[in-house]
Order: structure tokens, then C-alpha cells, then sequence
């Protein structure tokens, strides 16, 4: 039997439930608790936040690195986007596509299961359940599922997926019939998840806060009503938990960034060679590769890179070894073995757009005046986790730390099973019913500069990276930088 529900809206932030954008799951939040200060992974894009809340670890110990990525372990020599399609070559390979060990794995061996639907990117979908052909659950998306063999059955069942549109819900209304009545009627795993891909898919084309952005988001919560009914006409809710995640924040694009011609235009290489850089563009920053992870040039660019009016911060891998101005990627939980050489998240103001929502930042692409992530914007790095339910305290708030790689730990806690030792999350038992430990938060700022010419004068570049920890699990809070001739 179910009893957790996992409800996922892409890129909702926690200023946008209220009453009047989405007053189903505001109705939740009111019932249950409302994690504030709660953050994804690092970068702040959807499908590595996916593999975090199934693995409950940092990019740098899954492996998946970004929404576009080099696996050097697969090859080397190119950007690959994580869509179905070229993870289920990684996994042809003989390859681990997560190097994690994911829920349904740890829930095979106490014989329960974690199926999850979604409407997002396929790659999205994949990260959800990578093994299910071997270690049983399921991951329904309209383009495939896994195992395959339910595929047939679903569109015998209920007919064939609506075209993807913008907005996305003739696709999530589907869904949500094949949630109801096949995952929760039929299946009834104990672990249920719906990914909606609104509001995010409206949010890129037309900006945070814009009303195709909103209709979308209500639209979406209108349809998530329907699952709160169900829960209650079923009187399952004094059995079932319900968590509601998106996986990031938003922004507003400032301006976009061509950065593999910048980079080309100031003499860099482009390639894999040595001392030659690929990069892979994740929207509010950028993964670059450097071939044979070359010190010398990984020097040379970092340096240009902070020359630049766009840049943020700079965060290498220890394989480079250090290099003045940066960051280590370990700091925010990235470094690893398909970790990239070099990270720079771009700028970020708090000025607000026209609809009233703070945060703009540069891109790798899209429009001014569209919405973006995948920065360390503060705007960005704050999304939404709200939890009901008969585990859960009813009509608070909490302001302590918690994050995406939480989703895993509290889950299988919440089934009574035991947590891995690795994760980087923690078990939220602050939200639970009759627990009153208190949760012990630090923070931290680490600032790093560096002192250069720019057109023949001495400029200084500094960063700041804001983190906020819980005994071992640790958050990123926000990173901006800046020269001082910006000031």
C-alpha cells in the first residue's frame, strides 16, 4: 500500500503558493509544514535535483553533473544532454548511470517499490528509477518506460499521451488519470511520485510571475486537487504522507551568454585535445572541460573568466589543484570523479522583474525578460518542500536548512527502513509529530579574489559562497562575485 506521495512542481517557488496561484497545494502547506529555507543541489537544474532527491547525494557522488555534461568514463570527447536516449547508451555500456545507489534499490530488498510518473524531460524521468528493469518500481513518461513491457498497457489502458504543448497540461492531466488510477489503484507502490513541468516550462518562455506563467501554475494546482480529493475520498489520510517538492528556484535572464564563442573570440581551443576546452551551458552557469584537465590552461581561463562583466563565481576541481581567486567544487558537494574542471555561475542582482519577482542573472541562452536557473542566485537556490500527513506537525513553519538531498533520507525513514550512512541529506525529523530536539544550524561565507589587468588597468575580482550546514549535510546558499571595477 502507498504511503508516501511524492508531488514534484518544476520550478515552483515558495513565494508562488498562495491562495490565489495555487490554493491546493496552499491548502497542504496550511495543514501540514513548510520547509522556508529549504534548497536543491548545485548546479540549480532539474535533472541532477531529480537524482539527488532518489539518491539523496551530492552531484559530485552521482555523477550526474549537470542537464548537459561530458562523461569521461563514456566519452570523453563530446557534451551529451541527459535525456533518455543517451543515458540508456551510458547504461549499454555496462556503466552506472547514477553512481549512487538509488531508492528502489535500497527498497527492492524489504520487497517495496517507488514508481514515478512524470511529464518533464525524459532525462528527468530516467534519473527517477535508472534500474527498474532489474530492481522492480516503474518510471512512466510518455516517451518510455521502464520496465518497457508496462508501456503497452498504460496506452491500451488510456489511450495515447496528448502532444507536449505549451503549457504542458493536456500532458499532466493525463498523467494525473494514470496516476489515480493504474500507480495509486493498481500498483500501489509504497512510494508514489507525479512530476508536473509546469510551472517551469511557461516560466523559460515567458518570464516568472507573467499570467501564461500563472495560468499554468493554477491550471497545474487545479489538477493537483485532484489528487488531495482522491486522498480524501479514499479516507487514506491518516495513511498516506504527502510531500510537495519543486526541484529549484527561478530568475529572470539579464542578458545571455555565448560562452564557447566568447571563450573562442579570446584564443581558446574548443575540443577535447589537451589544454583544450569543452563546455557544456546548464543556464545560469556553465561546466567546462579541460582537456587532460591541463593546469596551465585551466589557469588562463579561469583568469579570463573572471575578467568578464558576466561572471559570478569560479569553482574548480581539486584535479586541477589550486588556483588563486577560485573556489574548490567540493565546497557545494560537485567534486567527483565525472565532475567537470571548471564551474562558473553566472551574475545576479536582486533587482525585480516587471511581475514583481526579484532575481535576475545571465544566461547560457534564452531571452531577456525570460526565465532561467542553474545559477548560485539566492533566488534560485530557495525552492519549495512542503510536508502532510499523519507523520508530520500540522500548520507550522520551519526555517532550518534542509534541501532536495533530504527527500531520500526522510522517505525511506518514514517507511521504517534504515538510511545509508552516505548520504549527504538528513533525516527532516524536526517536521515530524512529537519530536522536539532542537536542529543545530551553522553558517558560513568563504570569499576568495584575485588581482589582474583588464585593458591595462589592475583590477581585483571576489566571490563570495554562502553555505549553511546540519551536523554533515550542507546547503548552498547563495555565490555572486564581482570586479572591483564593477563596483
Amino acid at each position: 500500500m502507498t504511503k508516501l506521495i511524492i508531488a514534484v512542481f518544476d520550478g515552483l517557488q515558495p513565494a508562488q503558493v498562495s491562495p490565489e496561484l495555487a490554493p491546493n497545494i496552499y491548502g497542504v502547506a496550511e495543514r501540514g509544514v513548510f520547509f522556508e529555507n529549504h534548497h536543491p543541489v548545485f548546479p540549480s537544474v532539474t535533472r541532477i535535483n531529480a537524482a539527488s532527491m532518489v539518491t539523496g547525494v551530492t552531484p559530485g557522488l552521482h555523477g550526474l553533473a549537470g542537464n548537459s555534461f561530458v562523461a569521461r568514463d563514456y566519452d570523453a570527447t563530446r557534451v551529451i544532454s541527459a535525456l533518455n536516449a543517451e543515458m540508456a547508451s551510458i547504461a549499454k555500456t555496462g556503466l552506472r548511470v547514477l553512481n549512487a545507489t538509488t531508492l528502489q534499490e535500497i527498497l527492492n530488498p524489504y520487497d517495496m517499490n517507488y514508481v514515478a510518473l512524470g511529464v518533464g524531460t525524459s532525462g528527468n524521468a530516467y534519473a527517477h528509477n535508472p534500474l527498474a528493469e532489474t530492481h522492480g518500481g516503474a518510471t512512466i513518461h510518455p516517451e518510455f518506460t521502464i520496465p518497457s513491457t508496462i508501456q503497452d498497457h498504460i496506452e491500451n489502458t488510456f489511450g495515447e499521451w496528448p502532444a507536449e504543448t505549451l503549457p504542458n497540461l493536456p500532458r499532466y492531466e493525463h498523467a494525473m488519470n494514470i496516476f489515480l488510477e493504474y500507480v495509486l489503484g493498481d500498483i500501489s507502490p509504497e512510494i508514489a511520485l507525479i512530476w508536473s513541468s509546469e510551472p517551469d516550462k511557461s516560466q523559460h518562455m515567458y518570464g516568472v510571475g507573467a499570467e501564461e506563467s500563472n495560468h499554468a501554475l493554477r491550471e497545474s494546482d487545479e489538477q493537483f486537487g485532484r489528487l488531495v480529493q482522491f486522498i480524501k475520498s479514499h479516507s487514506l489520510e491518516d495513511e498516506i504522507n504527502l510531500m510537495i517538492v519543486s526541484d529549484h528556484g527561478y530568475s529572470t535572464i539579464i542578458d545571455s551568454v555565448d560562452l564557447e564563442n566568447e571563450l573562442k573570440g579570446a584564443g581558446f581551443t574548443i575540443g577535447s585535445g589537451t589544454g583544450e576546452i569543452l563546455v557544456a551551458p546548464n543556464g545560469g552557469c556553465a561546466l567546462l572541460y579541460v582537456g587532460d584537465s591541463d593546469s596551465g590552461a585551466s589557469e588562463r581561463i579561469v583568469e579570463w573568466i573572471m575578467s568578464q562583466s558576466w561572471c559570478g563565481t569560479v569553482l574548480v576541481s581539486d584535479r586541477l589543484g589550486k588556483i588563486e581567486g577560485t573556489l574548490p567544487l567540493n565546497l557545494v558537494g560537485c567534486d567527483g570523479p565525472r565532475s567537470p574542471d571548471i564551474i562558473v555561475s553566472f551574475k545576479w542582482t536582486s533587482d525585480s522583474n516587471d511581475n514583481g519577482f526579484p532575481g535576475y542573472v545571465f544566461s547560457t541562452g534564452g531571452l531577456r525578460g525570460q526565465g532561467q536557473h542553474g545559477s548560485m542566485s539566492r533566488y534560485e537556490m530557495n525552492n519549495t518542500l512542503i510536508c502532510s500527513g499523519p507523520a508530520f506537525r500540522t500548520g507550522e513553519r520551519f526555517l532550518s536548512p534542509s534541501g532536495n538531498i533530504d527527500i531520500m533520507p526522510t522517505a525511506l525513514d518514514l517507511l521504517g527502513i534504515p538510511v545509508p550512512a552516505n548520504v549527504s541529506g538528513r533525516i527532516l525529523k524536526e517536521a515530524y509529530r512529537g519530536y522536539n530536539e532542537p536542529v543545530i544550524a551553522s553558517s558560513e561565507t568563504y570569499v576568495a579574489s584575485r588581482t589582474f589587468e583588464v585593458s591595462g588597468k589592475e583590477s581585483t575580482y571576489t566571490q563570495k559562497v554562502a553555505i549553511s550546514k546540519v551536523g554533515s549535510s550542507v546547503y548552498l546558499d547563495e555565490g555572486n562575485g564581482c570586479r572591483d571595477s564593477d563596483l
